[in-house]
């Protein structure tokens, strides 16, 4: 018998067949431009199951003026934000969409993403600390991103002064990090847009927009020694020790960066660029480059982590020898209270003055890092510091330095291995009637045998190096000719 009402034996079926002829819903319901009261994608307004008549829905008919509505087949436009998730507070939905304003700077035209200070002024009105601060920081990376460093600066202060009231020890400390990091980025932009630019068109030049809108080189150096020393406070105020350490030395090591950039952009003239700075500017900028290296070693020495400590008072010497401070950079390394961190950076220092030239600072700093080496208590870390000294000065050719060196070994067994390694140096650099000299005047008649054959080595590794670059000069020459 039949049931007296029909069943529906395929629900599948039929909920195709309804979800075929129903109206789109749900498509209009995620634009912004539906919604009246509310923030973004909150879903309250009115649905799209409005008349595509009404005059007040001007999204629903897409860019065109008369075109079709969604309902016939052409989409709305997806507004900014479609695909993300709004806090619960409305008030933080302009700061994730920023305002739209040209690069000329003229209100009103479409044109370049803009900051406005506005956005800084409504971030204010939050009353956590702690979103408040992610949320300044949020403007500040913004600003960085479309040059308005000046923006940016004023986001990284409020910022700071957010973390200072927030009670939570991990979001303070969390707040705080993100503070250090974003003001590395922005004294990197003041730098970096500040700094002399090469003119690849005319409209560049002097006198150019770009230019004319160009932070002046010394209130960008001031500002980012601002934002050095801000993150410095600010990674002192860190509630855990370990990060405080760590990012005390990474304000540091941000120091380290920009002295260098200061000392090789600003304090020297570079070929090709359009630099009109006097030389009384470019010693401005030189004491302006060494103050600042002075001022992080003040803040590397109070730093509680001897691993962090000595990390970047290494950093701040590196620096120094890479962009040419080589009496500073040598001052630096050996202040350096731990002999391992110490001898290392004197190392690197010493190969930097070495490769430019400076022999008479490379001797200074290798003598200082043979006399760090010495004091090492340890025999096996002893050992592993002799040998990158004695290779360091292999590499730059002071072979007579390397020799005297030798006695840095705790065994005679690392002697030896030094010993064939400077043996067969001298022989890829065609240095063997030095090297013969040498081994039969200082070295023990049982070692000298195994020391002969690693000259030859290196004097066959220099005759194959030849071969290998006379073939290779050979076969370009025939394909330029053919």
């Amino acid at each position: 018998m039949r049931p007296p009402h029909p069943v529906i034996r395929y629900p599948a079926l039929l909920l195709a067949t309804v979800a075929i002829g129903a109206p789109p819903l749900a498509r209009g319901q995620n634009d912004p431009g539906l919604t009246s009261g509310s923030g973004a994608g909150t879903g309250t307004g009115r649905s799209s199951a409005v008349d595509d008549s009404a005059p007040d829905m001007p999204s629903l008919r897409g860019n065109a003026p008369n075109g079709p509505s969604p309902g016939r087949g052409v989409p709305a436009p997806l507004g900014p934000g479609v695909n993300v998730r709004f806090p619960d507070d409305p008030s933080l939905a302009p700061f994730l969409t920023m305002d739209e304003e040209p690069a000329g700077g003229a209100p009103g035209a479409p044109g370049t993403i803009r900051i406005t200070p506005e956005m800084i002024d409504t971030a204010k009105l939050i009353s956590e600390p702690g979103e408040r601060g992610r949320i300044l920081l949020q403007v500040a990376r913004g600003a960085i991103l479309s040059s308005q460093l000046t923006l940016a600066n004023r986001a990284v202060e409020e910022a700071a002064a957010a973390a200072e009231e927030e009670p939570n020890r991990l979001i303070h400390d969390q707040l705080i990090i993100s503070i250090v990091t974003t003001a590395g980025l922005l004294s990197d932009a003041l730098l970096r847009e500040s700094k002399p630019q090469v003119a690849l068109f005319p409209s560049e030049g002097e006198g150019g927009a770009r230019a004319q809108s160009r932070m002046a080189p010394d209130v960008a150096i001031r500002l980012a020694r601002l934002e050095w020393r801000r993150a410095a406070y600010m990674a002192g105020r860190t509630r855990n020790p370990t990060y405080r350490s760590e990012y005390l030395d990474r304000a540091v090591e941000n120091m380290a960066v920009g002295s260098a950039i200061v000392a090789l952009e600003f304090a020297r003239t570079q070929p090709g660029r359009e630099d009109k700075a006097t030389d009384e500017e470019r010693a401005a900028f030189a004491a302006q480059a060494d103050e600042i290296l002075n001022e992080g070693a003040e803040l590397a020495a109070g730093i509680e982590r001897p691993i962090w400590r000595n990390r970047a008072m290494e950093r701040l010497a590196t620096a120094a020898g890479e962009s040419g401070q080589y009496e500073r950079a040598t001052d630096l390394a050996d202040r350096i209270q731990n002999a391992e961190a110490r001898a290392r950076a004197l190392v690197l220092v010493a190969e930097f003055q070495a490769r430019k030239g400076r022999d008479q600072d490379a001797t200074k700093s290798y003598a200082l890092a043979a006399s760090a080496v010495a004091s090492v208590q340890q025999r096996g870390l002893q050992g592993v510091l002799a040998g990158i000294l004695v290779d360091s000065l292999v590499s730059t050719g002071r072979f007579e330095d390397a020799r005297a060196c030798l006695v840095l070994y705790p065994s005679d067994a690392e002697r030896f291995v030094a010993m064939g390694a400077i043996a067969e140096s001298l022989g890829v650099r065609r240095m063997a009637d030095d090297a013969r000299a040498w081994i039969e005047r200082d070295v023990p008649v049982a070692y000298r045998s195994t020391l002969f054959r690693r000259l030859n080595n290196g004097l066959l590794r220099a005759i194959s190096e030849d071969r290998a670059r006379e073939f290779q000069d050979r076969d370009f020459g025939g394909r330029r000719g053919g």
